[in-house]
């Protein structure tokens, strides 16, 4: 079995994932959290509750802090711990024949790209990648897409640029 590739992503990209993952766990469950404070909040301000009111109040208060716990947890997870593992466990080669892929946290993929097979090669640019000064190669065969991230802009040119000719050869020797 062929050793692992050896490159690795820009260190930078681990910022852009968890800003990505900020944005997301505050969007799917720090706004939802807060939104359950202020209606308990509100119905507990309302004045003269009955006591299965009050019951319903204190129902919703635990209810915010295990949502609150919840939160906090997602934030943890998703933006400290998993990008720098994600890193880790990222590498690629881009030998004279083919692309070689290694990715995943806990489903390891290997992906093996012969260069005769693709049909397009791009690199691309979101906000966040743009704010960090970093692009993605990205590779298209009959089979999909397979992205490399986190790539300094120049560099993920000079390989789209030089990919594009090592699968123009592998084309033309078939």
């Amino acid at each position: 079995m062929r050793p692992k590739p050896s490159r690795k992503l820009n260190k930078r990209i681990t910022r852009v994932w968890r800003l990505s993952a900020a944005i997301n766990v505050i969007l799917w469950a720090g706004i939802p959290t807060i939104v359950l404070l202020l209606i308990a909040v509100l119905i507990a301000g309302s004045g003269n509750l009955t006591s299965g009111e009050k019951t319903a109040v204190s129902v919703l208060y635990i209810i915010f802090a295990i949502c609150a716990l919840v939160f906090l947890a997602l934030l943890v997870v998703f933006v400290v711990i998993v990008p720098k593992i994600r890193w880790i466990q990222w590498s690629f080669e881009i030998y004279e024949e083919e692309i070689d892929i290694h990715k995943g946290i806990f489903w390891h993929k290997r992906i093996i790209i012969p260069l005769v097979r693709v049909q397009n090669i791009d690199t691309r640019q979101g906000p966040l990648l743009r704010m960090m000064g970093l692009s993605s190669f990205t590779v298209a065969t009959a089979a999909g897409e397979h992205e490399i991230p986190g790539l300094e802009t120049a560099e993920a040119d000079a390989l789209r640029d030089r990919v594009a000719i090592l699968a123009r050869i592998a084309q033309e020797d078939v």
